[in-house]
């Protein structure tokens, strides 16, 4: 039996479902079956928990005996996929961090409340996944691929980085023009890593 490659992707703040299924439907072209899931990062659902509940349900629903399971977190999306890996690591393949914090710090212009005000279960994540960090093993970061632009306006270039993972600078700047630009035109960077 051939084995499916799922690969759940989860945006950021700005939720952004359909632009994520239109940017991984070339996906297909490579065997992967992308999954959008909507974290509805603000609308707070009983907290990050429900959003955490909601997400284990879906690698649950994907998991069997030939499927492998990847997570792409973008922005906000990063630190669920990083917790997600952390409660599921037997069922996840790879787990791609694009442009997206997994520990506070702040830029001059914009910290780290600043950037999770809008969204508490985002704070909560972020917390969440920077506990979980110093708790990864070499091989569990082995996993793991991070990218980040040049420079990022948004999210601060320490926030992004695990250590003994595999991390990527990208020949972009902005933080949705570099998020965009890694789901489409560099998107092999991603889909080799995940088929690996």
């Amino acid at each position: 039996m051939i084995s499916s490659n799922h690969v759940i992707i989860i945006p950021g703040l700005g939720n952004g479902v359909a632009k994520h299924e239109w940017a991984t439907n070339s996906w297909k072209n490579y065997g992967i079956v992308p999954h959008v899931f909507d974290a509805k990062w603000k609308v707070e659902e009983n907290g990050f928990q429900e959003k955490l509940k909601r997400a284990l349900k879906l690698i649950d629903s994907l998991a069997g005996k030939n499927s492998k399971i990847s997570i792409v977190g973008n922005s906000a999306g990063s630190s669920l996929a990083l917790n997600l890996y952390g409660e599921r690591k037997k069922q996840i393949n790879h787990v791609v961090i694009n442009c997206g914090r997994v520990r506070d710090g702040d830029w001059p212009w914009f910290t780290y409340d600043q950037a999770t005000e809008s969204s508490p279960s985002f704070r909560e994540s972020v917390i969440r996944a920077q506990k979980l960090e110093k708790k990864l093993t070499k091989n569990d970061r082995k996993k793991i691929l991070t990218l980040r632009p040049w420079f990022d306006e948004t999210v601060p270039y320490f926030t992004v980085p695990i250590k003994d993972a595999r991390n990527e600078i990208v020949p972009s700047i902005e933080h949705v023009i570099s998020i965009a630009l890694n789901m489409t035109l560099y998107k092999k960077r991603i889909i080799d890593f995940i088929l690996k």
